[in-house]
């Protein structure tokens, strides 16, 4: 849960910690989004994309932020 003042978090998690924002959208019916907050202490990044080799942190971290799921949709 994302504490907007950040006081009542501990140390570490508010001087490390990354609020974070996903935003999932259903492809077959685009309608069916969803917005969603969290608060992270690690964040993912991938050094190798599909055998092509990632030149920079930020492009690394670009990859890592965009991403396809397979999920359950009660619309569909």
């Amino acid at each position: 849960m994302i504490d907007e003042t950040n006081e009542n978090l501990e140390p570490v998690e508010r001087l490390f910690g990354i609020d974070l924002e996903s935003t999932v959208q259903n492809t077959e019916f685009p309608d069916e989004t969803k917005v969603q907050k969290e608060h992270v202490l690690k964040l993912s990044c991938h050094i190798d994309n599909n055998n092509n080799p990632v030149n920079s942190l930020s492009e690394g971290l670009d990859i890592s932020m965009v991403g396809e799921l397979e999920k359950y949709s009660e619309t569909l």
